[in-house]
């Protein structure tokens, strides 16, 4: 039976024992790391930008121009919308039914009348008949009659009698004036409308609008039958037999006068309206905008686009409308919910990225510069592809030049997935469209997976033209897939979707030199460039350290064949070979390689010494890097092919000393060692055994190949137990196969060569 005390000790061990945390319980622990909490708010804060500028709290309008639906469209709820054509009919039947504008010139009525009292003045200061009979008697009274001529003019003398004999009496004159004024007063202030300004008046209205004379600007309408010169003359008789008959009185009869004067009166009757055309214009243009717009209801029992017919210009206006009405008359609640389903979703799709970046790509997570130049780009697809103009579906063009940047920035699964994510935040927020998700993530999907080399500018554009084929192919056969009619809309609404897909590949071929720059990272075109020989950097390091550049020329092509066999990047390695001991051209005197046959500069110099002088080459290698431009990828060859480790020659003889002088100070190994860092990258891990293996190689005095794959492997294997490849990720498996392809080209190198005989002197 165990002992109490430990079993209780038993106890305690077992309850702290603890299971390593599983896979979400190590991705929280890591999102809640205070470092990442500032890409947390910078992500939320993304998320939020996005969610503002896509408007996420409305649903897309899912039709577009040229969409057959399967079947009728009904609207989800009233709405109104303008009709058109009534609208027009009602502007029209205002345009025949607006007033003309007619002038009052009234002062042309006095004018008659004082001519009448003239007339009247003269005749009555006459002696004789037959003189006033000369000077206009005849004019009060019509030509012919049933009478005989004679008897008319008996007729008409006696008259004249009685006219003199009234207005001979004291005041009549005055009276008479003032009667044919009262007369008259009514039309005066209405008008008269001669026969040639109504042939002038436009529309069918039965009335006008009378003008006052200038300096009021009175109007008045006045119904058309009261002006017209034929009816009012009759009015202005009665108006005048009245008028005359109140000035009889017990002395005298004034009947005689009544049948003169409407004679008269009649035949010198003026017009005193004037057609105004530009009033009229106006009064008209007044009456047609104060027309209300005719509105016609659609309920939800009307179709608004019938089934198996495309969506035309006004079918799409009314979808539009009955779009913006829907979400007028969506409640908060609605509102709010749809809302935060779509940010929600963002985060979804947020969430899955990170994930991938964690998990995969934890580089992208290093600082906060190259996490925004990652985040920046992603969410700006979303907003720009949002307000693109979705009639000719432009947001293929962001999407695709996002898809290819990353592709080229990062690697293609990374690329793959976030363009699959920011397509669906982007169908969804503005579009709602499966048609478009299907075609633009093939499309993108397409250039991705031809992203994997590019050596050339053409072939970015031959994954445009590669990606546009995709485009329209896709386009064209989901959209038959789904019931759209395979005719000439849809074919040109395919061949958009190709055309904007080789547009994005002609943009990222200009885009490309700045996408290189923003991000640091090289393409094959850009290692091309710099490889150059001609690089005024190479040529310097040609002249000042002509071994260093032949050893570096040597490098280039091993490490090319060496990173090609694992799968790395062959170019990088030997265009960054290249420039990798570029620092040695400060001091080439003091490397072995460029030192004549005469002495050795570090004969003098205390190991300690020399070793600073040898191991300074790696920083001021870098600094002519950084100086001169060069690519960071680069910088980190330079820094790294030596990583940390140790100037054994140096340090041997320093420990030689050590060893034969006791008073010497203990030799400290930090001192000799490089000050690294180790190597980052499988390419950096490369450099650095071909490097080491180049130079040993020339200190063989006979490089056979047995000789040159012991020495690799013995250097490599050397790097490996000082903890070189730690950083790196490189594999055993790798190791073997760089050891292998740097034992090939080694002994190409320096194969063994044939002696020639000595030349025989030449018998005389």
């Amino acid at each position: 039976m165990p002992l109490p005390g430990k079993s209780k000790k038993r106890a305690k061990h077992v309850a702290a024992l603890q299971l390593p945390p599983g896979t979400f319980q190590r991705y929280v622990v890591e999102l809640t790391h205070p470092r990442n909490l500032r890409f947390l708010g910078c992500t939320a804060l993304a998320a939020i930008l996005v969610w503002l500028i896509t408007m996420a709290w409305q649903p897309p309008m899912p039709y577009r121009l040229g969409i057959v639906p399967q079947r009728n469209i009904h609207p989800r709820v009233q709405f109104r919308v303008l009709d058109p054509v009534a609208t027009k009919t009602a502007e029209q039947e205002a345009h025949r039914e607006s007033r003309s504008v007619y002038d009052n010139s009234p002062e042309r009525l006095e004018q008659m009348r004082t001519r009448l009292v003239s007339e009247l003045v003269r005749l009555t200061t006459t002696e004789a008949y037959d003189e006033a009979t000369k000077i206009g008697w005849s004019e009060f009274f019509p030509v012919g009659g049933d009478a005989t001529e004679g008897a008319s003019e008996q007729h008409r003398e006696a008259e004249y009698e009685k006219l003199k004999a009234l207005l001979a009496r004291e005041g009549m004159l005055n009276k008479f004036e003032q009667r044919v004024n009262a007369a008259l007063l009514e039309y005066t202030q209405r008008g008269i409308m001669a026969s040639d300004q109504l042939d002038r008046k436009e529309g069918r209205a039965a009335s006008i609008v009378v003008v006052s004379p200038s300096g009021t600007g009175d109007q008045q309408i006045v119904p058309l039958n009261d002006v017209l010169k034929a009816q009012v003359i009759e009015r202005i008789g009665r108006n005048l037999e009245l008028e005359i008959i109140k000035l009889a009185d017990a002395d005298g009869e004034t009947d005689f006068l009544v049948q003169p004067i409407n004679y008269w009166v009649s035949k010198h009757l003026p017009g005193t309206l004037t057609f105004n055309q530009e009033e009229t214009i106006k009064l008209r243009n007044e009456m047609v905008a104060a027309i209300e717009p005719v509105m016609k209801i659609y309920t939800v029992d009307d179709v608004i686009s019938p089934g198996g017919q495309p969506i035309n210009e006004d079918r799409l206006a009314l979808l539009q409308r009955e779009y913006v009405a829907y979400n007028n008359s969506r409640s908060y609640w609605q509102v709010a919910s749809y809302s935060w389903a779509i940010l929600g979703m963002y985060g979804a799709l947020s969430s899955l990225c990170g994930v991938y970046l964690v998990l995969k790509s934890p580089e992208i997570l290093t600082d906060l510069k190259s996490f925004l130049l990652f985040l920046a780009p992603t969410m700006g697809t979303i907003a720009i592809g949002y307000w693109l103009d979705d009639r000719w579906e432009v947001e293929m063009i962001p999407v695709m030049v996002l898809a290819m940047t990353l592709a080229i920035v990062y690697r293609q699964e990374l690329s793959l997935l976030v363009t699959a994510c920011v397509t669906l935040a982007l169908i969804l927020s503005a579009e709602g469209n499966l048609v478009g998700f299907v075609t633009i993530t093939a499309t993108c999907s397409a250039a991705i997976l031809c992203m994997n080399r590019i050596r050339t500018r053409r072939k970015l554009i031959y994954v445009g033209l590669w990606a546009g084929l995709v485009a329209f192919l896709t386009k064209f056969g989901v959209s038959v897939v789904v019931g759209q009619p395979a005719g000439l809309e849809l074919l040109q609404s395919s061949l958009w979707q190709g055309l904007w897909a080789i547009v994005a590949g002609f943009l990222i071929t200009g885009l490309l030199p700045f996408i290189e720059k923003s991000y640091g990272v090289l393409t094959d075109i850009s290692l091309l460039e710099l490889g150059d020989a001609a690089h005024p950097l190479l040529q310097k390091l040609a002249q000042r350290a002509p071994g260093t550049y032949n050893h570096s020329i040597t490098v280039a092509s091993i490490a090319e064949s060496a990173a090609e066999s694992i799968g790395a990047n062959g170019l990088l390695c030997r265009v960054g070979a290249y420039f990798h001991d570029i620092g040695k051209m400060m001091k080439p005197e003091y490397f072995i390689e460029n030192q004549d046959v005469g002495g050795n500069r570090h004969d003098g110099l205390n190991p300690a010494i020399s070793t600073l002088v040898i191991i300074a080459h790696v920083k001021d290698g870098a600094d002519l890097a950084r100086a001169n431009g060069l690519p960071q990828p680069f910088i980190d060859f330079i820094e790294q092919h030596h990583g940390t480790t140790l100037v054994e020659y140096f340090y041997r003889v320093a420990s030689q000393r050590v060893e034969q002088n006791p008073d010497e100070r203990e030799v400290d190994e930090a001192i000799y060692r490089y000050p690294g860092p180790k190597p980052q990258t499988k390419e950096a891990a490369v450099m650095m055994i071909c490097d080491i293996t180049e130079s040993a190689c020339r200190t063989l005095v006979e490089p056979t190949s047995s000789r040159i794959e012991n020495l690799v492997e013995d250097l490599s294997m050397k790097r490996l137990l000082d903890g070189q490849f730690d950083e790196c990720g490189l594999t055993l498996r790798e190791l073997r196969l760089i050891q292998e392809s740097i034992t090939k080209s080694l002994t190409a190198v320096y194969h063994g060569r044939v002696k020639y005989p000595p030349p025989q002197p030449t018998p005389v």
